[in-house]
């Protein structure tokens, strides 16, 4: 079965709910409306990332096409403006298709056909839009660019033209401003005009609050004529200034893409989801890092090891692996993990506790001993400044781990105030520092270094009191109780070395599956809870007070099917079941990108898809879950009891 994508969506409405992303590894992309109608302030065909994986820059935002012939004039382009959406080349749209670069076939009336095929090079700032087109006329193709943060529409700057010219017939343009970039084409010729699209809206941005109106430059346009049939490029860079190479750059892509999906014989849901894996990867000074989620995340610690299984090591892309682990150990200050990468922020306590999940995770899939070898010290050290105290925590004298409001992954801010603070003694928290101590033991074991487990037993005893025995799971925290039902109890139940039994276990996934689980993952906060929020929409401050309090976040889903597993002994019906219960994600049921899974859902139905439109941990933890639990993969990793 073929793991390309199709869709033929009837109106601008359906076009426009469905997304796609192409990425080039250093953090940039490009992206837009299954349409390319832009409905975002983060969608172009050239978003360039000048200091990898950050700084990424709007160049590009979109090239509108129109075919002159005897019969007419065709518009293929789309754009919102007040009131109105012109051009409407959706109705010209015949279909759009991943196979597995993003692909527009339009169809006009007197059957002229024009193929726009988008790639990205992989290690460049680079975009080719590949031309095909079967018909007669003069075929003209406008550019709108800008120059900007992707975060923020704006007006585009004024830039410096300078043409250029070529042999064989193409020509193109560098544009000069705060920005440096190259528009060029291997057969069309470049006429410069120098006109300006005004009032352009981007729907999402103004249902988000955000800024979502701009005006964008079109510094000329390229035209061509057409005569039959007619092959050519339009290139956009940072990087090059020349379209040469441009047709072998698309198939090396192309075979790039065929060889991430692996083996044809595996489950085509699963090659789809490994070739949308890749968009993660970026590389990150001389390593690799993971980004989080497109289109606006940077590189977060905590994202980053709870996708890296699923992402990289189901997929034995272990050298790619090895390098995002030494990365993040490289980036450590006094124990702890980056939280956002970019932002060089330290302020989350789980990082470094989820880091050894992911070496253990790591060491299991691959048997390298030779890395945690390496990382040894790294990870002595996270422990040793764990079992003192981290800005913001401290080790209690029961051996548990109290912290501060936000620093856990529920950490989202409203002003000044944290919508879901934890602060205290939070029961992932402590089961992922009993993960890691016991992990520690083992590592200790198989180097031949000296390791006390006293910490890990006094931990392991002190796990007890966060058993709630009249609603049989876990308090949220305790010390000061909070017995709201959670998800974080399932992650504490899923972990290789979990504090708890299986008759717990058991009775937590029982409560999990009674009020936190959906066909898209687990609720954030059961919706007997009297601070249940349904639905996360609206501006900033809405989204924020929603999004740890009863939205769905599909990378639970992991957890829980681990957890699940665990406490029905990995029996084929467990299995079974598990199966079921990732199916509506492994078919990518109400997606809002094309070939991934996005960020979170609505808590109550219909539960729209919201937030990232591609999300790290949603995709690896779905398929760590599918390798492992679903396939027997857990089965067949002997080392460590993962």
């Amino acid at each position: 079965m073929s793991i390309d994508l199709r869709f033929h969506p009837k109106s601008y409405q359906e076009g426009t709910e469905r997304e796609w992303l192409i990425t080039n590894g250093l953090g940039g992309y490009a992206s837009s409306t299954i349409l390319g109608a832009n409905s975002r302030s983060y969608h172009g065909l050239l978003v360039a990332a000048k200091d990898p994986p950050t700084e990424r820059t709007l160049l590009l935002s979109s090239l509108d096409e129109e075919l002159v012939s005897e019969s007419g004039r065709y518009n293929f382009a789309c754009h919102q403006y007040p009131g109105t959406i012109y051009p409407q080349g959706f109705r010209h749209l015949e279909e759009f298709r991943q196979d597995p670069l993003p692909t527009f076939l339009y169809r006009t009336e007197d059957g002229a056909t024009v193929e726009k095929k988008v790639c990205m090079a992989s290690g460049e700032n680079t975009t080719v839009v590949r031309y095909e087109i079967e018909g007669y006329g003069l075929f003209k193709v406008v550019p709108l660019v800008n120059c900007r943060s992707f975060h923020v529409a704006s007006r585009a700057p004024s830039m410096n033209q300078e043409r250029i010219d070529l042999e064989g017939g193409g020509s193109g343009v560098r544009l000069r401003s705060n920005c440096d970039f190259v528009l060029v084409s291997d057969r069309a010729r470049y006429v410069r005009e120098g006109l300006w699209f005004n009032n352009l809206e981007y729907e999402v941005e103004r249902q988000r609050g955000l800024a979502w109106t701009e005006d964008s430059f079109s510094p000329g346009r390229f035209e061509v004529q057409v005569d039959g049939r007619l092959t050519f490029s339009i290139v956009a860079s940072i990087d090059r200034d020349s379209p040469d190479g441009a047709e072998e750059l698309v198939s090396r892509e192309v075979e790039r893409i065929r060889h991430l999906a692996g083996n044809r014989r595996r489950d085509p849901r699963f090659r789809r989801l490994a070739v949308g894996s890749d968009q993660f990867l970026v590389q990150r000074g001389g390593g690799k890092s993971i980004i989080a989620g497109y289109h606006w995340f940077n590189d977060w610690g905590r994202d980053a090891m709870i996708s890296l299984p699923g992402l990289l090591l189901t997929t034995r892309r272990f050298d790619e692996a090895r390098a995002v682990l030494a990365t993040f150990a490289g980036a450590m200050k006094d124990g702890l993990l980056p939280n956002d990468f970019g932002a060089e922020a330290y302020n989350t306590i789980d990082a470094a506790l989820w880091f050894f999940w992911s070496v253990h995770k790591y060491w299991a899939y691959s048997g390298d001993s030779d890395l945690v070898e390496e990382l040894f010290p790294a990870m002595r050290a996270i422990v040793d400044r764990y079992a003192r105290e981290t800005p913001g925590s401290f080790c209690d004298d029961d051996g548990l781990i109290a912290s501060k409001p936000g620093l856990t992954w529920m950490d989202a801010k409203l002003g000044g105030e944290f919508a879901t603070p934890r602060a205290g003694k939070a029961c992932e928290i402590n089961a992922l520092w009993y993960n890691a101590l016991k992990a520690m033991e083992l590592f200790a074991e198989v180097l031949d270094e000296d390791w006390d487990g006293g910490l890990a037993e006094k931990v392991g005893e002190s796990y007890e009191k966060f058993w709630n025995p009249d609603l049989g799971c876990l308090y949220d925290l305790i010390d000061e109780i909070d017995p709201a039902i959670r998800p974080n109890m399932v992650i504490a139940a899923s972990l290789p070395f979990t504090p708890l039994d299986d008759h717990q276990i058991g009775e937590i996934v029982a409560a999990a599956t009674e009020e936190l689980l959906t066909p898209v993952g687990l609720r954030t906060l059961s919706p007997k809870d009297a601070a249940y929020i349904g639905r996360y929409g609206g501006g900033p401050a809405e989204r924020d007070r929603a999004y740890h309090q009863g939205t769905v976040w599909p990378w639970l889903i992991g957890p829980y099917t681990t957890a699940r597993l665990k406490a029905g002994r990995g029996s084929k019906k467990e299995r079974d079941e598990a199966r079921e219960l990732l199916r509506p994600l492994m078919d990518l049921e109400g997606q809002i990108g094309v070939g991934t899974i996005c960020e979170v859902f609505d808590g109550d139905e219909p539960r729209r898809p919201g937030g990232c439109i591609s999300q790290a941990w949603s995709v690896g933890e779905v398929m760590r879950a599918w390798s492992e639990d679903v396939m027997g993969g857990a089965r067949r990793l002997k080392r460590g009891g993962v």
